[in-house]
């Protein structure tokens, strides 16, 4: 890695900085597998430290796919709100950008500071929603959330359950069948619905820092309905604010209160379609966190605890529905 920064130079130290050594520390490795991983370097160099983060995986797209969206964001004249991505290298499919400075919105939640999602939350909504509406034209690496991948992804869902949480599997089943019957039988309502959509949006993708913020993250971006992008932040909110704050529903309301008044226009908040795509989207995060908890959490009671929950609450939104 030191002959690779050394190499690449250019993309990574400024005129007249050498880089004398590095030290590496990996921050995060999914699932032990060394398959999906994040990286830290510290480059020490002769004007001091600079802090570079990375990803690698080793079977799927992930790095490559953030690095053009991030570069695709720049030649669209969107640099404010994003990170300062730095390089790709694909003999190692490995993409390297300057760490962001801050603290992650969910970091903060954890402590009990929620003052920062509410004097943000308007600002990061017009950012979302201006990202949503860049461009008409899909980029040529961003792939399409078709019904095909769409049903995919809950067999996949269906396998962590199944082989993660099985006294789950049933309830579980049942309301992701019914989801699924709902979205082949309404397909005209999600047609022609297409942006870019971050795809995992959530506080913890968040980093705020002197009253501004950025967004991070843009590892499984995709072009779809950007709904999908709402739907799933709601959800997650509301998930966040039970973990980690369960006293502030009030506030918790508030930010969902803010995402309606600030992202839709009032003549899309009398839009029948609108409400149905939104609902739609807000169950389905339920239950990939439902599928995903199943996997990730080690703790038995706490799993059964968090997918009891979720499945109940997407029973609920299903009436509804």
């Amino acid at each position: 890695m030191l002959l690779l920064f050394q190499k690449r130079r250019k993309n990574f130290l400024t005129k007249g900085e050498k880089l004398l050594d590095l030290q590496i520390e990996l921050v995060r490795n999914f699932c032990g597998k060394y398959r999906n991983m994040s990286l830290k370097y510290t480059l020490i160099t002769n004007h001091g430290i600079k802090n570079i983060r990375a990803k690698i995986h080793r079977r799927q797209d992930i790095p490559y796919r953030e690095w053009k969206t991030l570069n695709w964001f720049k030649s669209k004249g969107f640099k404010q709100n994003i990170p300062h991505f730095l390089d790709y290298d694909p003999s190692l499919n490995i993409y390297f950008y300057l760490e962001t400075p801050g603290f992650s919105l969910e970091n903060l939640m954890a402590q009990g500071k929620i003052n920062n999602q509410i004097n943000l939350i308007k600002p990061i909504i017009r950012c979302l929603r201006k990202m949503h509406n860049i461009s008409s034209e899909k980029p040529d690496f961003l792939p399409i959330k078709t019904l095909k991948r769409e049903k995919w992804e809950y067999r996949h869902w269906y396998f962590l359950v199944r082989k993660c949480a099985k006294d789950f599997y049933p309830e579980f089943s049942f309301l992701l069948k019914q989801l699924w019957q709902f979205r082949q039988k309404n397909k005209e309502i999600f047609k022609n619905n297409f942006g870019l959509v971050h795809g995992d949006l959530h506080w913890g993708n968040i980093i705020s820092q002197n009253k501004k913020f950025k967004i991070i993250d843009f590892s499984y971006a995709f072009w779809g309905d950007p709904l999908e992008d709402v739907g799933g932040f709601l959800a997650q909110n509301d998930s966040m604010f039970r973990y980690y704050a369960p006293k502030l529903k009030k506030q918790s309301q508030e930010i969902r209160n803010l995402f309606f008044k600030n992202y839709f226009t009032k003549q899309e908040l009398e839009d029948r379609k609108i409400k149905i795509r939104l609902l739609y989207f807000e169950i389905r995060k339920i239950l990939e966190m439902a599928a995903i908890l199943a996997l990730v959490e080690s703790n038995k009671e706490n799993k059964a605890k968090g997918i009891e929950i979720l499945l109940k609450q997407a029973g609920k939104k299903l009436l509804s529905l």
